[in-house]
Formats: C-alpha cells, sequence, structure tokens
C-alpha cells in the first residue's frame, strides 16, 4: 500500500473543511462585531492584526521586528504588516485605506452628513422612500453600494436605528445600527473571556507537559424542562466554584502578610466556567433572500393582511 507524501500539498477538499471549521468557532465573534455595529472590514482588520501579533513572537532581529518574515508567516504583503502595525500604535486608520463597514454604517453617516439629505438646521430628513428628489433610494445607491433600499430598510428598522413614520416616509432614529446591550464595555469584556479561552486551549497543545486543566461535557437530547433544570442546578454550583476563587485569594494575602510568600509576583491566574444552552433546531427555518429583488429587479411587495 503507498504511503502518502507528508509534503505533499494539502486537498482542496481538506483546505476547505479548515475554512468552514474555523468559520463555524467565529460565528458568535462575527455576532458580536455585526450587533455592535461592526462589520466584516473590521473583522478582517482585526484577524489580520492578530495573525500579525502572533508572527511577530518569533520573528525580532534584536529589538526590531522583521516585517518580511511576518508577511512570509502571515501571506501579507511587507507594506500591510507596516500598515497595520501602524495601526496598532495609533489605533487610527491610515489615510486612504477604506474598512469595508456595515451598510447600515454607510447609509446613517451619508443621512447624517450630506447636505441633500439634511434640512435647514443640518438634522436628518424624514425621506420618501421613492420619488421624485431626495429619497431613501437615492441614499442607499449613494452610500449603501450594490445592495437593494429595501434591504437596507429592514435592517434599519430591525436594529431600531429608522423607523417608518406617516406620509411614507423614514426617519433616522440613533446614529448607529448597534444593538441595545452591545456597547464597547460589553464587547471588550466579551473579547477578553474569549481571548482567555482561547489562549488556554492552544497552550495545552504547545505546552502539553504542563497543561492548564480543561474540562468540557455536553447533553443531548433533552426536553426544554431538563435543560431548565440543569441550568439552575449547575449555574448554583458553578457560582459557588467561582466565589472559591476569592476564598482562596483571601487565604493567600494572610499568607504574604505573614511574610510565608516571598516568590517574585505578577503572575496571572484565574477561573472561567460558563454553562451551553442552544435552543432547538427549528424544523422549518425562514428561507433565504425573502427582501431580494425578483429576476427582473423589481423588489419584493409588502404582505397584504387579510381581510376581516
Amino acid at each position: 500500500m503507498p504511503t502518502k507524501n507528508p509534503l505533499s500539498r494539502p486537498s482542496p477538499t481538506s483546505q476547505q473543511r479548515g475554512i468552514n471549521v474555523l468559520a463555524h468557532a467565529l460565528a458568535p465573534v462575527a455576532k458580536l462585531c455585526m450587533k455592535s455595529g461592526m462589520g466584516a472590514g473590521e473583522l478582517l482588520i482585526a484577524a489580520k492584526i492578530a495573525c500579525i501579533g502572533v508572527a511577530a513572537e518569533t520573528a525580532k532581529l534584536g529589538n526590531r521586528l522583521n516585517h518580511s518574515r511576518i508577511a512570509a508567516a502571515t501571506g501579507l504583503t511587507r507594506k500591510e504588516v507596516r500598515t497595520l502595525f501602524g495601526l496598532v500604535k495609533t489605533g487610527v486608520v491610515p489615510p486612504g485605506r477604506e474598512v469595508a463597514k456595515q451598510r447600515t454604517t454607510r447609509v446613517l453617516h451619508g443621512w447624517r452628513t450630506d447636505p441633500e439629505f439634511l434640512d435647514r438646521q443640518g438634522n436628518p430628513n424624514q425621506l420618501v422612500i421613492r420619488g421624485p428628489g431626495p429619497t431613501f433610494h437615492t441614499l442607499v445607491r449613494r452610500y449603501g453600494g450594490d445592495v437593494t433600499p429595501i434591504s437596507v430598510l429592514n435592517e434599519l428598522v430591525r436594529t431600531g436605528a429608522a423607523s417608518r413614520v406617516s406620509g411614507g416616509k423614514v426617519a433616522i432614529r440613533k446614529l448607529t445600527p448597534r444593538v441595545k446591550g452591545y456597547g464597547p464595555e460589553v464587547v471588550a469584556e466579551i473579547a477578553n473571556r474569549v481571548r482567555d479561552l482561547g489562549t488556554t486551549l492552544v497552550g495545552n497543545i504547545e505546552r502539553p507537559e504542563t497543561p492548564v486543566f480543561v474540562g468540557f461535557r455536553e447533553i443531548e437530547g433533552l426536553s426544554a424542562d431538563e435543560a431548565a433544570l440543569f441550568q439552575v442546578t449547575f449555574s448554583d454550583r458553578a457560582a459557588s466554584l467561582v466565589d472559591g476563587v476569592n476564598r482562596w485569594r483571601t487565604s493567600q494575602t494572610h499568607l504574604r502578610a505573614s511574610g510565608r510568600g516571598k516568590e517574585k509576583q505578577g503572575a496571572r491566574v484565574g477561573l472561567g466556567v460558563f454553562l451551553i444552552g442552544e435552543p432547538p433546531v427549528p424544523e422549518n427555518p425562514s428561507k433565504p433572500g425573502a427582501d431580494e429583488p425578483d429576476k427582473a429587479g423589481r423588489e419584493p411587495k409588502a404582505k397584504r393582511r387579510p381581510r376581516r
């Protein structure tokens, strides 16, 4: 039986499988980005910066970073590596570099800044959806790119950034499409927790001789009542376990005060506990493309209410 050449190129199937697995893992991060008002452009830049940071760990020449080695390891160009390092240091997107923001974010920005869509006081006008003059369709065509105006309108209404008002008009309600509860502090907190979990899991692969404890158990096929009982039972147990960290820290503080702890300080440790609660998959998921135009380019008509 012929042996497989370890230097042979990976098959397209295995590459696609790896991309699908990574996309599955990034789905919660993507939801966090989108609900906080960011889009694929910001997520892509963050992913590139993360790759550069990992490559930089082993790409130093003395006190300097070797941009060529980082580019070789990440697949980015040296110019892009330098540019993104500047973004990390300054926090400002360099001039001339566009970020693919959410279409809704771009439309809201145009609505708030373009004089054609403002009133005499400089406030965003209520816009008719279509017709002569400045309309919502005109706004979307100018700032939304190749998406349909009805898609943008539905998304703005869904997130509460805009609403339909009398006279067949649309009014702006808030400055961003960010969903309530997804503020910067919440995003930062979730990002830190995701990083902690990922660092532990990957660290155990890199240092198998000194692994950090990771335990995981799941149960499938439960009823709604059983799932609720599981959540209540193990929420109490998890809370007690997490509270134990503070009790342990208090005991160590007493030992340090007594002079029995003289080692160098600065290490960071912690305990993370989370429960899993995924609802059952619906039998009849909604069909995609409900607000897309038909083959003739016509947008879908609003559903008629049944006569009473």
